[in-house]
This record gives structure tokens, C-alpha cells and sequence, in this order.
């Protein structure tokens, strides 16, 4: 890892300039440009209100921090689409960059790396939006704060995993597929479109064994001012995310030399 840090600091130029590639990319051709990181949480969260609010009316009790269901969802899809959206990237960051593996000598990590910060600085628009929407309607707390803690474990998790599906996908090219699937089933054993405390007892194991969960959990929480998951499972979730992101980059470096072959 050490190794690693001084790869991404001596070729953070190169780095800054995929990262800049990556996000002119997602809009390459369109008039608007980079404004569509800003209209598209804004669509996202337009839309979800009328449909819980005037179609469907789901409301919460106020124990959940907010009666107003879209902005409960809202708080707890955002961290989910930066983690789903970061592997499934991820998955095809070698694949998708051939040329610059087999042709040019470039540190493999940093294709991964790469889609990774673009997508936290897309993630970083829509929490401006949402911090913005619970100021105007309704509160900020000093308990928001939380997500500086919880974010650096998601990326963790999310780039260790990342690491690992990008360098299957290079061998076995069903890799993002069933990586699709995986993430589909995954969506709804996390408690984003509903709280942890609603599932039953006999089904609690499945929130307890999935670590993005107290981190999606952690993060609405943090913004809605309520209790934060405890201090031993927010514990086991740091150690588990730090363990992937070091297994991913181990997976990684071991695999990366027969890349250029395969290829």
C-alpha cells in the first residue's frame, strides 16, 4: 500500500488527467456539459418526493429522523449509488482502457482509481443538493459530521472490491454480469429504500453480515440527526473495509503483470 500511495503521488498529474478524461467523457458531445452532474441528482430527488408524496403518500413516524419518506430514501441512496456505481465502473476500467495497458507503460491501479474519484466528486454534487434541501426544509446538526467517517470506509470497500472484480473481468469477461446481478440482489438486502429496525428478527442476520449496510445506515443517520450504529459494529466495519481494500490491492498487483498478455 505504501507502494501504492507512491505510484498515485508521483503520477498525480496522470491521475488528475483521467479523472478530468472520465468526466468530460459521461458527456462528451452534450451542450449542457458537466451541468448534468448537478440536474441529475436534482431529477432524482424532484421525482422521488412526487412519487412517495402524491402517489404512493409513504410516510414515517418521526423515530426516523424525517416524515418525509424521499428525503429518508434520499439520504440513503446516495451513499448506495457511489458504492454500486464505483465497483460495476470499476469492474471494466482494465477492459475498457486495453490500449493504454498494452501499449503504454502506465500504473494499471490508477485506471480503477480514477473512476473512483470521479464518482465521489459526483457524489460529492448531490450531498451539496441534499445538504442544501434539509437546510431549507428542515435542519442540519453537528451529527453530519459522521459521514467524514463513514465515507473513507465505503471507499475503502468500494475501491478494494473494484480492484478485485476489475482484475477478474480481464480473465473471465462474465465477471460484470453476475457482478450486476449481485449488486441487484445486494441493493435490497440494504436498508436504503426502508429502516434496519423494520426487518424481522428472524432476517436481522442479513443486515447484520452486510457491511455497506451500517455505513448506508451511518450515513442517514448522520444527516437526520439520529443515533449512530454502535461504536463495536461501526469498529467491524472499519477493519472489514480496511481488509478489502488491502486484499483487493494484494489481488490486484499479483494479477496485473499478465494483463497485457490477455489483453
Amino acid at each position: 500500500m505504501i507502494r501504492l500511495f507512491r505510484k498515485l503521488a508521483a503520477n498525480r498529474n496522470l491521475l488528475k488527467n483521467l479523472v478530468w478524461r472520465d468526466l468530460k467523457h459521461r458527456y462528451v458531445g452534450s451542450m449542457a456539459g458537466f451541468l448534468w452532474s448537478v440536474i441529475h441528482p436534482l431529477v432524482l430527488l424532484v421525482s422521488y418526493t412526487f412519487v412517495f408524496t402524491v402517489i404512493l403518500r409513504q410516510n414515517l413516524g418521526p423515530e426516523f429522523g424525517t416524515t418525509n419518506f424521499p428525503m429518508f430514501l434520499f439520504c440513503g441512496i446516495l451513499p448506495w449509488l457511489l458504492f454500486q456505481d464505483t465497483v460495476i465502473r470499476n469492474c471494466s476500467a482494465i477492459t475498457d482502457n486495453a490500449t493504454l495497458i498494452t501499449k503504454t507503460v502506465i500504473p494499471a491501479e490508477i485506471l480503477p482509481i480514477s473512476i473512483t474519484i470521479s464518482n465521489l466528486i459526483h457524489h460529492l454534487i448531490g450531498m451539496a443538493i441534499l445538504l442544501a434541501a434539509l437546510m431549507l426544509f428542515y435542519s442540519i446538526h453537528l451529527s453530519a459530521l459522521w459521514i467524514l467517517l463513514y465515507m473513507p470506509m465505503l471507499l475503502m470497500l468500494a475501491q478494494g472490491l473494484g480492484w478485485i472484480v476489475a482484475g477478474l473481468q480481464v480473465f473471465l469477461r462474465d465477471t460484470i454480469q453476475a457482478l450486476q446481478i449481485l449488486m441487484f440482489l445486494w441493493f435490497w438486502f440494504t436498508p436504503v429504500f426502508y429502516p434496519a429496525e423494520l426487518v424481522p428478527d428472524n432476517l436481522r442476520f442479513l443486515i447484520d453480515l452486510n457491511p455497506i449496510a451500517v455505513i448506508v445506515t451511518g450515513y442517514r443517520n448522520s444527516l437526520l440527526h439520529l443515533n449512530q450504529p454502535g461504536f463495536g459494529q461501526i469498529a467491524v466495519v472499519l477493519v472489514i473495509s480496511a481488509a478489502i481494500f488491502l486484499l483487493g490491492g494484494l489481488i490486484f498487483r499479483q494479477t496485473k503483470p499478465a494483463f497485457p498478455d490477455v489483453l
